[in-house]
């Protein structure tokens, strides 16, 4: 337990997930597959606090990729992360078979930015 504590950030960084809720949930599916530690799949019942299109992303988009590339990737566990600070984080991803997930952080930017023009035309008309 205590070394899954150490490696957790290591994972959001080997998986370019960012620390929001809703990155947080894909990391904790993925972990769970990749490790089978019940408290992460547990976590996912967080599902409740993200809104509609957060909601929707994390069931189309970020749930099906946590669980295919948990479950396919090598025990990230028993890894050294300490040892690889040096390496490319593709070559890391590369060695471990971690499949990069579509980019939340661009998928989240681009959703403002509608939901803002969205909004716009909305005053406009009134």
């Amino acid at each position: 337990m205590q070394r899954y504590r150490e490696c957790h950030d290591f994972y959001h960084a080997v998986t370019d997930l960012p620390i929001v809720v809703e990155g947080e949930l894909a990391l904790k599916i993925f972990e769970f597959m990749n490790t089978g530690l019940p408290m992460t799949g547990l976590a996912a019942a967080a599902v409740v606090r993200l809104k509609g299109a957060e909601r929707e992303r994390f069931w189309d988009i970020h749930l099906p990729w946590a669980v295919r590339s948990g479950a396919k990737s090598k025990e990230l566990i028993c890894v050294y992360w300490e040892e690889m600070l040096e390496r490319d984080v593709g070559e890391i991803r590369a060695e471990l078979g971690i499949e990069v997930p579509p980019d939340l952080r661009e998928i989240r930017r681009q959703q403002r930015k509608r939901d803002k023009e969205k909004k716009k035309k909305e005053q406009a008309v009134q």
